[in-house]
């Protein structure tokens, strides 16, 4: 009980106002004050809400702005908003504008105008995609309800929100991401998922809005009550469909908008004129605008449709394109030149898609579920400078780009982007010059090379195709009992197996009994640089289950050794997934990661066991827009990794692993 109270303390400290106001709303509510109410809805539950919209708006902008900065915003922002709309109506009253003087019989404030000028302020301390995103959220809700209610405060809120964005922007300073805009396409999804939110927000408020006298009000009022909520439940869930890129977003929304267009235009326009109800008074006088009015209602639904059908082909997504024969010879090229990236070989693996930039640059990728996953690094001269460039092109497939298992160079440019960056393992770089077996840490490598001396194990310095026919039959056969003995499908993307072995250009280092059996397997990339190899990265790595302790420690051990006398400057270990960075913890999506796979592939064993080379450590990231997407990003990202992955198999492996 000490340690609740303690708490709420705390947050009663850090967020005053946010206390003042909540304390102002109970007794406002206990007065039973008609003006402290949203007074567009019918029902206390509505105001109940607002207010407590307005509290969390207000802690909100505390935690941005502080205590005294958030009062100034909310207010500046509040009497500019009652305000100007005031003096606007009013003008529009005095020449006779029939909504204007409707709309000023209603209050002109209520506790959402100050929400959203507080909510759109604190944007300006957003990264650019999530401040693009935030906005667009509160905006189409701040015009939805200014066409369903058109009361005065509507008109006030949409004020309040523009001079609540002005009021944010002042003093912030330089915020990183200015270069990076989301495409055309994008901008249409949101365009297109705007039109359905804010027909779902007529249909669904039509009944708890009764004195609404907005342009959408009597559209929304021509749906049966009964049939309202499942109609504005589909609108809204198509467009969130359209925003994440899925066809079946313009099937549902798309469907649903023309059956709401249909119904609407027949109860509000067609029928009235066969009836003789709807009957053109002639261009003078007010009638002309509340006839105005009714056709219009009635056709906003269809217009949102024909918007609808203009811009769908914004939201399909194209499919990956496979790689042609001349993408392979080009890459190739650039690899030779520039590949010298820890992970720049895989790109070569099937199931990759390949991008080429201007400069001849190349990035390769694997798109899934909507999200492009860069393998590793873009392959060229300076990768942080094309990075825009291959978001550019993802974008506007209707793709999310995530730049997967990037060093700092990549990783920093994209932050400055504003983009965000998730630390999801780190590569172990082996230094050959400075690599020895002396010291207690190295104690499980020396036993390890002494026992094969005294077995007589030989290191085997070759490549697949180059194996002798029993000893590839004994490599196959350990590649396939480690993939048989897991509870899980065997992981690819940027894990390789028994396929990717056999490339030419992929060595292998054995380590075989002198009658023939091969205790162990690795597998090793080649980096190349200005045309020659300058490291290599392992990759697989196997053992037999008759081997001797240590055969693998010892094959690295003899490939380490080997680079150093061929004057090979480092030997990277490769990636360990889901490694926490020196000095830091996993982030959230990296530990929901962990959860996910760890029990059944073992990540943190595999990183105890790099750890026994002594390589430096470099931090690997993943990069993306906007934190509201790790979610998606993650369920994709286990699903590249093992396409054929069910549920049943993941339950299975969770409950042999407790």
């Amino acid at each position: 009980m000490r340690h609740i109270l303690v708490r709420i303390l705390r947050a009663a400290a850090r967020h005053p106002l946010a206390l003042i106001v909540a304390g102002g709303a109970a007794g406002a509510g206990l007065a039973h004050l008609a003006w402290a109410g949203e007074v567009e809805f019918d029902g206390a539950v509505f105001s109940i809400l607002s207010w407590l919209l307005l509290i969390a708006a207000i802690a909100v902008a505390e935690r941005t702005f502080g205590s005294w900065r958030t009062a100034m915003i909310g207010s500046l922002a509040t009497v500019v908003g009652v305000v100007v709309a005031w003096a606007l109506l009013s003008a529009g009253a005095a020449l006779g504008e029939p909504l204007s003087q409707e709309a000023l019989r209603y209050q002109g404030w209520t506790p959402s105008v100050t929400s959203a000028a507080l909510l759109v302020a604190v944007t300006g301390r957003l990264r650019p995609a999530s401040r693009r995103s935030v906005r667009w959220a509160v905006g189409t809700a701040v015009v939805a309800i200014l066409l369903i209610s058109g009361h005065a405060s509507d008109v006030a809120r949409g004020i309040a929100a523009l001079a609540g964005m002005a009021a944010g922007a002042v003093g912030r300073g330089a915020l990183p991401g200015g270069s990076w805009r989301p495409s055309g396409r994008t901008q249409w999804r949101n365009v297109l998922a705007s039109t359905l939110a804010v027909v779902a927000c007529a249909v669904a408020t039509a009944s708890v809005t009764p004195n609404a006298t907005g342009v959408l009000a009597w559209a929304g009022a021509a749906i049966d009550p009964g049939l309202a909520p499942a109609t504005a439940l589909l609108l809204v869930i198509g467009a969130a469909l359209i925003v994440s890129g899925r066809s079946i977003g313009l099937l549902i929304g798309g469907g649903t908008l023309i059956a709401v267009a249909a119904v609407v235009a027949t109860d509000l326009v067609i029928v009235p004129m066969i009836s003789g109800e709807l009957v053109w008074t002639g261009s003078a006088g007010a009638d002309i605008e509340w006839q105005l009015l009714a056709i219009v209602s009635g056709a906003a639904p269809a217009l949102a449709a024909v918007v609808l059908i203009i811009g769908a082909r914004a939201v399909l997504r194209r499919p990956a394109a496979e790689p042609s024969g001349l993408d392979r010879e080009h890459l190739v090229h650039v690899l030779g030149e520039h590949g010298d990236g820890a992970f720049a070989h895989m790109a070569t693996w099937q199931g990759n898609s390949l991008w080429f930039g201007p400069d001849g640059s190349a990035v390769a990728y694997r798109v899934r579920d909507g999200v492009a996953f860069t393998v590793g690094d873009p392959i060229a001269e300076r990768p942080a400078e094309i990075v825009h460039a291959f978001a550019g092109f993802c974008d506007e497939r209707g793709w999310t780009a995530a730049f997967y298992s990037v060093h700092d160079e990549t990783a920093t440019a994209l932050d400055r982007a504003g983009w965000v960056r998730t630390p999801v393992g780190t590569e172990a770089v082996v230094s050959t010059a400075d690599f020895s077996l002396s010291g207690k840490r190295r104690q499980d490598l020396r036993t390890a090379v002494n026992r094969a001396g005294r077995e007589g194990l030989t290191a085997v310095w070759t490549t697949y195709e180059d194996l002798t026919r029993e000893t590839r039959a004994q490599v196959d056969a350990l590649c396939a009992a480690w993939a048989s003995e897991k509870r899980l499908p065997e992981m690819g993307f940027t894990l390789g197996g028994l396929p990717e072995m056999a490339d030419p250009a992929v060595r292998l280092m054995l380590a075989v009994a002198p009658d023939g059996h091969v205790h162990a397997v690795t597998s090793w990339l080649p980096r190349r640089r200005g045309g020659r190899v300058v490291g290599w990265t392992l990759d697989v790595m196997r053992r037999s289950h008759a081997a001797m302790p240590g055969a693998i420690e010892f094959a690295i051990v003899c490939v380490i050794r080997r680079m150093a006398e061929e004057g090979i400057a480092t030997v990277s270990l490769s990636g360990t997934p889901l490694a926490a960075h020196g000095g830091t913890t996993p982030g959230a999506l990296s530990r929901r990661l962990m959860r996910w796979v760890e029990p059944a592939y073992g990540f943190a064993s595999l990183e105890r066991f790099k750890a026994k080379f002594g390589g430096s450590p470099e931090p690997l990231w993943m990069c993306y827009p906007q934190p509201i997407q790790a979610g998606r990003i993650a369920r994709a990202l286990v699903r590249v990794y093992v396409p054929d992955l069910r549920m049943r198999a993941v339950v299975g492996a969770l409950r042999g692993s407790s």
